[in-house]
């Protein structure tokens, strides 16, 4: 009889390369009644990654946006992280932090990019603060949540057996909160990449963004949508090689 979990799988796959088929589909249908000076066909784009692949105009846009969008997602992800779990723990961490989680939320990327640009100026130091800044009060509100719905009975529990801070962290709320905190990950994986784009197009000499600004200004519409495949490139890249592992690392005990 075939494992349950491998026909899962299986389907998932194959309707996940039907959806991307059906996105492509819908692409060539719409590049067909568009202008290509507004809009290039799936074609023209692979083609234009092509043709800039192995130059060293791509390597370098490429390369230094794969390196800040890692940092940022790597310091936002730890930042929340720690705090999510000191906050969890600690109704009185929680309610000190709570005035900069509501900011932090609230504030408009656009905003942010400008603040950062006068505080550290044009580069990779003012791209990595906003992409840690935006993505890390989303994990450290999931990681609250997630802690908040331990059942009070297994906190009563780990106090009877007098489990130390570690085991109750290990054992009790790292499995609450890999759910909320999974769900945070694809949306911040998806969010930090957006946000690097946007403050290198706004302030920054180099990376993907300031690629697509120099298209976009030469209306090199073809190059434009290369450098738009190869952002959601990276964003699969981490999603399904760092995620998706660590995700399936920590829900193991559900097999």
């Amino acid at each position: 009889m075939p494992d349950p979990r491998v026909k899962k799988t299986t389907r998932a796959r194959i309707f996940t390369g039907l959806g991307v088929v059906l996105v492509l589909a819908l692409w060539q249908v719409l590049s067909i009644f568009v202008h290509d000076i507004l809009l290039a066909s799936p074609a023209q784009a692979v083609a234009a990654i092509g043709k800039m692949w192995g130059t060293a105009y791509f390597e370098n846009h490429f390369t230094v946006s794969l390196k800040r969008i890692f940092l940022g997602l790597a310091l936002g992800t730890l930042t929340g992280f720690a705090l999510g779990i000191g906050a969890g723990l600690n109704d009185d961490i929680k309610h000190l932090l709570a005035p900069f989680r509501w900011i932090m939320l609230s504030i408009s990327p656009v905003v942010l990019v400008v603040l950062a640009m006068l505080w550290f100026g044009m580069g990779t130091r003012m791209v990595v603060f906003i992409s840690t800044a935006l993505t890390a009060p989303i994990v450290y509100v999931n990681t609250v949540k997630g802690i908040e719905m331990v059942d009070d009975r297994l906190v009563e529990m780990a106090d009877i057996y007098k489990f130390g801070l570690w085991p109750r962290i290990k054992n009790l709320y790292v499995p609450a909160i890999t759910g909320p905190l999974s769900a945070a990950m694809v949306l911040v994986t998806c969010m930090g990449a957006r946000v690097v784009l946007l403050a290198e197009i706004m302030g920054a000499d180099n990376g993907i963004g300031f690629a697509l600004g120099e298209a976009r200004a030469n209306l090199e519409v073809p190059i434009l949508f290369a450098w738009v495949l190869v952002s959601l490139a990276i964003v699969a890249l981490f999603e399904f090689v760092l995620v998706g592992p660590v995700e399936r690392y920590f829900t193991r005990w559900k097999s």
